[in-house]
């Protein structure tokens, strides 16, 4: 069977495996079969066989629904809320901080007086 006559009866589904019950699913890779429940058979043979599962999900390749990376006013934030971002927080920030201590010290000293 050429490819051709193979694409209108196997289908790509992307495989997402749970490991534990307290973890995510975590996409694990893809397999071609005719039908979900073929799809599922043949992830755990070839994607689960020397790890341990507790779920795992099959999804149609063209089922998933996904933006595109160009779009850039998709994911463009309405208010500046920077402050709420880990980034900001760097090497200078710390440096900053230090100075501002030792100058509260030295004006406590001088109040102290």
């Amino acid at each position: 069977m050429r490819l051709q006559e193979a694409e209108g009866l196997y289908h790509p589904y992307e495989v997402f495996v749970q490991y534990d019950h307290l973890q995510h699913h975590q996409h694990v890779g893809s397999v071609l079969a005719p039908s979900p429940e073929v799809a599922l058979l043949m992830a755990r043979e070839n994607l689960l066989r020397r790890e341990r599962a507790v779920n795992v999900w099959v999804v149609r390749k063209d089922q998933i629904h996904a933006t595109d990376y160009g779009d850039d006013d998709f994911f463009a934030q309405e208010f500046d809320r920077s402050y709420r971002r880990v980034d900001g927080y760097s090497a200078d920030n710390a440096r900053k901080w230090k100075q501002f201590k030792q100058r509260a010290l030295e004006l406590e000293d001088m109040l102290g007086d």
